[in-house]
């Protein structure tokens, strides 16, 4: 088997399905596999995560994502956050593996080479990588109200996203498979020399997003005045 460049999109602390989709792969030891979505979060599988790919980190890559991001800056500045009490216990459990930590807080924001820009959620056009600012490469979804790739004309094939309810989207250069693993739907590897793409259903409905946002939109009923 000749070596592959394999990418897996937000895996937020789906361990369970990350270990099975890494089975189906069957790795050798020339392959690379790079993470494009977010590792934690949800609880309370996020630390197994995490020590899975530092225990892989010779073979396994990935860059720091909006929640990574958010939860470090908490780490730092201990601000206030929705997360907080889930940040809490991570961190709890990070301090007993300093060297996890360490791992995770030296992740970078992008990873360029000959091939393929990975980011998890956009650049700027005209804008050197070393310039972005963190809140687009980390969080953004739209330019000008137009979902980004729309817009993008670099010459290297980008992998990113940050919207799982979009699912797949593979373009010539622009390809993003963040498939919502943790919303009960599935965890997605996509091979860059192939075009193969593997996925793995998820074990579980961690969290109800079709719910959630049903509920944020359900129209508030007002009580007549008798």
């Amino acid at each position: 088997m000749s070596k592959r460049t394999i990418f897996i999109w937000d895996v937020h602390w789906c361990y369970d399905e990350l270990k099975l989709l890494i089975k189906e792969l069957k790795l050798s030891e020339e392959d690379k596999v790079f993470f494009v979505g977010d590792y934690i979060n949800k609880w309370p599988k996020s630390f197994k995560v995490l020590k899975f790919l530092y225990k892989n980190k010779d073979q396994f890559f990935g860059v720091l994502w909006n929640h990574d991001y958010h939860f470090l800056e908490w780490v730092k500045w201990k601000e206030v956050s929705y997360w907080t009490k889930t940040f809490k216990k991570l961190k709890k459990k990070l301090e007993e593996y300093p060297e996890i930590l360490n791992f995770y807080k030296n992740m970078p924001l992008y990873i360029e080479n000959k091939n393929f820009i990975l980011v998890h959620a956009w650049i700027e056009n005209a804008i050197e990588l070393n310039n972005q600012k963190i809140d687009i490469l980390t969080s953004v979804r739209e330019i000008n109200k137009k979902l980004w790739y729309k817009n993008y004309n670099w010459d290297k094939k980008i992998i990113y996203w940050h919207n799982a309810l979009d699912g797949l989207q593979i373009r010539e250069n622009t390809v993003w498979l963040d498939s919502g693993c943790v919303y009960w739907k599935s965890l997605t590897a996509y091979v860059l020399e192939t075009w193969e793409i593997y996925s793995q259903n998820a074990l579980d409905n961690y969290v109800d997003v079709y719910k959630k946002i049903k509920n944020e939109f359900k129209p508030k009923t007002r009580r007549s005045k008798k």
